[in-house]
């Protein structure tokens, strides 16, 4: 219990390293699909309807405090209209780092558009006590080559992260091999994108190409085991990535393929799948989840702690 002591010590926060906080009232939403049809079918027609700047600042508010209940005193997101999700944290007092969602799958204009939210985030926060911004292109599969390198060019003149969710399906993994003859990783290391910089949402199918071409450029990945289970995507190589020395936090996902934002919930599942796949009860010990949950996240993150 050595390391839990000095992290008490030390002051080093519980971190949910991937969230969509204003998701919040879509617990329960689209039962029983898989992600593709998840996100087609119900989640992308319901922000169609009802995401706007108040209900982000609104839902956002009620996330943060199921995080703080949760004693979650740190989080990315990655969402909507941010600049009323740096509100939020501002009046909770929640250290966050910032991502506006880009996709290019409706149209250039809306990955522009997004691309100037960032810009002005980037501004209005540089010098902010615990908002942080980063860049955040969706995935491989919602934004084109052009404008992933484009975002990661932007990531770099500020010194930030650059999140994106990636090999979280089987079907993202062959999709991709039948477009770019490459997995998601392979693709994206392709483009120049990959360094220590850059977070890994999901992670799900990896080769173990993908876990040397992930540890080589020293990214950060993020497991979110119930999210995964939920919509069936699968069981992320987490065991793997450690022993190749990549840095692995843990993020709970949305509400909507969550149901709560209980990372210490997230961190108990990890473990359990990791000695269940690999028949060995010594995988995924204590010590390693806390650090999933609490050092590793704060590195991810580029946190001050």
């Amino acid at each position: 219990m050595l390391i839990v002591k000095n992290m008490i010590k030390n002051n080093i926060p519980i971190v949910n390293a991937h969230a969509h906080a204003a998701m919040f009232p879509f617990k329960g939403a689209g039962e029983d699909l898989p992600l593709d049809k998840w996100l087609n079918d119900v989640i992308w027609p319901l922000e169609a309807q009802k995401v706007n700047p108040d209900f982000v600042y609104n839902q956002t508010k009620l996330a943060i405090k199921e995080m703080q209940d949760n004693n979650i005193g740190a989080f990315m997101d990655m969402y909507f209209y941010q600049d009323q999700v740096a509100r939020a944290c501002e009046e909770l007092k929640m250290p966050v780092v910032l991502g506006e969602g880009l996709l290019d799958i409706k149209g250039q204009e809306f990955f522009d558009r997004d691309i100037e939210k960032t810009i002005e985030l980037f501004e209005k926060y540089k010098n902010h006590p615990f908002i942080k911004v980063s860049v955040a292109p969706h995935s491989p599969y919602t934004v084109n080559s052009q404008n992933l390198r484009k975002a990661k060019d932007l990531a770099k003149k500020y010194n930030s992260i650059y999140q994106i969710h990636a090999s979280e399906t089987k079907k993202e993994v062959d999709d991709s091999i039948l477009k770019n003859n490459l997995t998601p990783i392979e693709y994206l290391e392709s483009l120049g994108v990959l360094d220590e910089k850059t977070v890994l949402i999901h992670c799900v199918h990896l080769s173990d190409n993908d876990i040397s071409i992930i540890a080589k450029h020293n990214c950060s990945v993020v497991h979110c085991p119930i999210s995964n289970l939920k919509l069936g995507s699968g069981i992320a190589p987490i065991s793997k990535l450690l022993k190749a020395g990549v840095n692995v936090a843990l993020g709970t996902d949305g509400s909507a393929s969550c149901d709560n934002l209980d990372i210490k919930e997230a961190g108990r599942i990890a473990s359990y799948l990791q000695k269940g796949i690999n028949c060995d009860p010594t995988e995924l010990s204590k010590e390693e989840v806390y650090k999933m949950m609490t050092i590793n996240g704060v590195k991810a993150l580029n946190l001050d702690y």
